[in-house]
């Protein structure tokens, strides 16, 4: 059995049946767990959420074999996932547990032997997001899956991951994509003040971007942001 602090919810595939990818921070042995395909099923138990961000669920978690070390899977034969912690209310103790969790530097979370870190402060100049796969087959653009967001940010000296794909680092955060989603659709004309207006947000106060590694034949690895947070202390 494992107490998982959940860090983030992100998307898998356009199907949205198939459920969610989990990363949470294991408190039992401070380690890092990634849950690639939570089904949809284990997201509420009995009428009740078990997972949530900053909540803590238990869970019964088993290794996979795979390139990435900190992958694991659900087992539910014995045990069901349950919340035991509510979602962390407090924006101090937020950004406490996040601290405690993130480096400064990109070089850090490159080397680190673990396939997620945090970067602490990013220094974000751009945001994109645009419509992806319109000809595939089920193309549903209310769907996150279909839309394209990255983030161009450098960490605090001023380093960067640079790939050929695109400018900036692809963003699976489902609740961002939602966001910058609804804005587009609804607010067209206000989307690039929103973008503006984001970003001196994000700069003024404490911002957080949960990255996650997969293999890369080319890079050897290539980072995406699976979680952003920013928090305001009023």
């Amino acid at each position: 059995m494992a107490r998982l602090l959940v860090l983030s919810l992100a998307e898998t595939t356009s199907d949205p049946t198939k459920g969610y990818a989990v990363i949470a921070r294991n408190i039992d042995n401070s380690s890092w767990v990634i849950i690639p395909t939570l089904p949809k099923e284990l997201l509420r138990i009995e009428e009740e959420y078990a997972w949530d961000i900053f909540a803590v669920t238990e869970v019964e978690i088993r290794r996979v074999l795979n390139l990435r070390s900190d992958i694991y899977e659900v087992e539910v034969e014995n045990y069901l996932p349950k919340m035991i912690a509510p979602p962390i209310k407090s924006v101090l103790e937020r950004i406490k547990v996040l601290n405690e969790l993130s480096s400064d530097t990109i070089t850090e979370l490159s080397e680190s032997t673990s396939w997620v870190g945090i970067l602490k402060n990013p220094r974000i100049s751009n945001l994109t997001f645009s419509p992806r796969k319109e000809n595939e087959l089920g193309y549903d653009r209310e769907l996150t899956f279909y839309w394209e967001c990255r983030l161009d940010f450098s960490d605090i000296i001023g380093s960067k991951w640079k790939y050929k794909v695109a400018p900036g680092v692809a963003v699976k955060d489902m609740r961002f994509k939602a966001y910058w989603r609804d804005i587009l659709l609804t607010r067209q004309q206000q989307f690039r003040e929103s973008i503006y207006k984001w970003i001196d947000y994000m700069i003024l106060n404490n911002t957080y971007l949960l990255i996650e590694f997969y293999p890369n034949d080319y890079y050897g690895q290539i980072a995406v942001i699976s979680g952003v947070f920013s928090l305001k202390i009023d």
